[in-house]
């Protein structure tokens, strides 16, 4: 008897993981098919993807061009802007300090800051906590950056948020904290200051020692230096022409270059015990608030648009880079799509549609 329901079990097994591949290899073929007219009716020159299913790694694949003179094709170790999913890591950033008990959440981020604070207005900048920074409802001013073009154009953050040398940059309270989500930058300019402030280092390197170097992530940097720029796509506008690679003073909220591998590795370490944030800090990031009406978290989004699956992660814009990093927790899956085109959009949400839709079924 136990034979026959060894045999049976193995059988059953054999059938199901047969179905699992069959399921991956018809997915795959959608994504092949869809994706190279997505970049071509859509003027995006390339595209790179991975798909995470109960945290293994089933798709991994680059599409059309990273650099359009050379003909290369974008891989899993090219580099990519990712715009404003840089937000979720310097979400992390700050909660590695909450958990040294360097900072408090609920504390004014004006504790933990000098040199600068916010314009004085009708409203109380001591209601300004790092909480509210991170949920994107202190109040503030500036909904995104455009960058530059030389690192020459580039100043201090302190600099940035009293608009200096671009008043568009100046971060103002504008409503009163905790009456209203709206989305801001600006906020993430504090924070970016505050952890350099708190930790004694610029945020770059803080960055660099206390999450990525951790998490093994050797390709993933706020420096845009020679070592990042070898192995950098190339950025192409709306009609597919070449652009500079834009630099930001607000790196917090936009500046950070990374591959589909390190983003593979930060994927697996938010599904499991890893070296730098707790499973109850991560799952605190990703708790969606009332005031953003269940859609955003801390420097997290909230997704369940494609499906009865919630996702958590974030999508990035800049010019040049369109980018998404969507994870389903409860099942450890994911997507991860990157683009070095301003209309990478309209590729990029193609592709998570036939995911979604597959992993709703699968």
């Amino acid at each position: 008897m136990k034979t026959l329901i060894t045999i049976i079990t193995m059988a059953l097994s054999t059938l199901f993981v047969n179905a699992q591949m069959t399921a991956e290899k018809e997915l795959q073929k959608a994504l092949d098919e869809s994706t190279a007219i997505a970049l071509k009716k859509h003027n995006v020159p390339g595209m790179a993807i991975a798909i995470i299913k109960n945290d293994q790694v089933i798709i991994k694949k680059g599409y059309g061009f990273s650099d359009i003179k050379s003909g290369e094709t974008p891989s899993s170790t090219t580099g990519f802007n990712i715009g404003s999913i840089s937000k979720m890591f310097t979400a992390w950033g700050i909660m590695k300090l909450v958990e040294e008990g360097s900072l408090r959440l609920d504390a004014p981020a004006s504790n933990y800051i000098s040199g600068w604070k916010l314009p004085a207005s009708e409203f109380d900048a001591n209601k300004v906590t790092i909480r509210n920074l991170l949920q994107h409802t202190a109040g503030l001013s500036v909904h995104g950056y455009n960058g530059y073009e030389s690192k020459n154009e580039l100043t201090s953050i302190r600099q940035s948020l009293s608009g200096t040398s671009n008043p568009d940059e100046a971060v103002k309270l504008i409503m009163e904290p905790e009456s209203k989500w709206q989305y801001s930058g600006g906020g993430y300019s504090i924070l970016q200051l505050v952890i350099e402030e708190v930790s004694g280092n610029s945020f770059a390197d803080y960055m660099q020692k206390s999450i990525f170097k951790p998490l093994k992530m050797k390709h993933t940097s706020f420096d845009i230096n020679k070592k990042i720029l070898k192995n950098s796509a190339k950025a192409y506008d709306e009609e597919a022409k070449e652009i500079p690679l834009r630099l930001f003073n607000a790196q917090a909220a936009a500046g950070l270059h990374t591959t589909i591998d390190d983003l593979i590795l930060f994927a697996k370490a938010s599904f499991s015990r890893n070296p730098v944030l707790s499973e109850e800090s991560i799952a605190l990031l990703i708790e969606p608030t009332e005031l953003s009406k269940g859609n955003y978290g801390m420097g997290y989004m909230e997704m369940n648009r494609f499906g009865d699956f919630t996702l958590n992660g974030h999508g990035g814009s800049n010019e040049g880079w369109q980018s998404g990093f969507m994870l389903d927790f409860k099942s450890k899956s994911g997507i991860i799509i990157l683009t070095n085109g301003s209309n990478g959009r309209n590729v990029l949400f193609g592709s998570m549609k036939d995911w979604a839709q597959w992993h709703g079924s699968n």
